[in-house]
């Protein structure tokens, strides 16, 4: 029987399950985040793949809880995973056919195309959160396949169709998502980004200089990436860095974010000569870390070959710092044009960090204090409300 009230969310985040039943995550979507559906709703449902673990890591977060539950997926990674596990997954989305009668896509991505054509009624309404960009995630740089031309074309006429089609959609950008991937005339839309920033998240620098060994500057530089793809750009910042090097400019770079590139990055680390300059952190669970990096830091640099909004430059900025991006998805509604640097372009890039050895304390702080009163517009209680009115309309429907 359904629940009336109660909202099913398919999203492409891998997440897992321990023998006891538990769902897990290793940083992103813990139960905090699904508080948000459940200010409408009264039960969230989560349809995503899940991998089946003995017990969770000592890091992980709980996912599910009190009115947050699972329907869980076959576990793949990839297309072949993809391919592999199709029996399987179009077996799994029918046994959740004609189960809900509120669902949100949070896309792009294949599942909800799926979950659309095997698990709901033909014409049912259907909300999205847009949260990414297949022209930018599947563009040369960013992946690997020599299906990638294919798959691009094919995820952007999927995304263009499901956002034409959604009765109330949501963008994490403003405007840039908006213009290539339009809602219907008649469907609510408004934007919010997936980040959580209470008062505790934002700290004001009152003093801002780059720290001086011996009389030389060391610019200490932060970037936040998982390294399970290439688009995060680290292979990029690499040999940035091995350029300043030869240069003799003095940097630490702190790299905060695990996966299956890892020990790739850390080798190409060695070869370019900068692994004393370098150093990989791995994955960070608790904000208190997180803040406490962005506070050491000199500069943060998002360094991606594509992304939404990105929700890493945002508490940057919370945090008073002065940010570097690549001019991928809604970056140029954060930053001023000085910040920005197109993607792979070395040479743009150095010169960026590099002016910041010249700066005085005044720049730094003028650059600082603009990009924390950005952020303030992205503070919880200013989004809640949008996010509440999204699934309300979804409700209505």
């Amino acid at each position: 029987m359904k629940n009336q009230n109660q909202v099913e969310v398919i999203i492409e985040q891998r997440f897992y399950c321990c023998e006891k039943g538990d769902y897990w995550t290793e940083n992103s979507f813990p139960y905090d985040f699904w508080q948000r559906y459940l200010t409408v709703f009264s039960r969230v449902n989560i349809v995503a793949r899940v991998q089946h673990v003995a017990t969770p890591q000592k890091n992980w977060h709980r996912v599910d809880g009190e009115n947050v539950s699972f329907s869980p997926l076959p576990f793949y990674v990839g297309l072949a995973g993809f391919v592999r596990t199709f029996p399987a997954l179009i077996n799994a989305l029918f046994k959740q056919r004609d189960k809900a009668t509120n669902v949100v896509f949070r896309i792009p991505g294949v599942l909800s195309l799926l979950y659309q054509l095997v698990a709901m009624k033909r014409g049912q309404k259907y909300a999205a959160e847009v949260v990414g960009d297949p022209a930018d995630t599947f563009s040369s740089n960013a992946s690997r396949s020599f299906l990638r031309p294919l798959i691009r074309s094919a995820f952007i006429k999927m995304l263009r169709k499901q956002c034409q089609n959604a009765c109330s959609i949501a963008y994490v950008t403003e405007t840039s998502l908006q213009k290539r991937y339009p809602p219907a005339k008649e469907a609510f839309h408004t934007h919010y980004s997936s980040i959580q920033l209470q008062k505790n998240d934002y700290k004001q620098r009152e003093n801002y200089n780059i720290t001086a060994k011996d009389e030389v500057k060391t610019l200490k530089i932060l970037c936040i990436g998982n390294l399970a793809q290439p688009y995060k750009g680290c292979d990029f910042m690499l040999a940035t860095l091995a350029e300043m090097r030869k240069k003799e400019y003095q940097f630490q770079l702190n790299w905060v974010g695990g996966g299956g590139l890892l020990d790739e990055m850390k080798t190409l680390a060695k070869s370019l000569g900068i692994d004393q300059q370098v150093n990989f952190i791995g994955n960070l669970s608790e904000r208190e870390q997180i803040s406490a990096q962005l506070d050491n830091a000199d500069v943060f640099v998002l360094c991606s070959r594509q992304e939404g909004l990105p929700r890493v430059v945002i508490e940057a900025m919370a945090r008073s710092l002065v940010c570097i991006a690549t001019n991928v998805g809604g970056v140029p509604e954060l930053l001023a044009s000085e910040q920005i640097i197109e993607r792979d372009n070395i040479e743009q890039l150095m010169q960026k960090l590099t002016g910041l050895y010249k700066m005085d304390e005044a720049q730094l702080l003028a650059i600082s204090q603009t990009n924390y009163s950005k952020a303030l517009a992205y503070e919880n209680s200013v989004l809640a409300e949008r996010r509440k009115q999204m699934y309300q309309a979804l409700l209505d429907n």
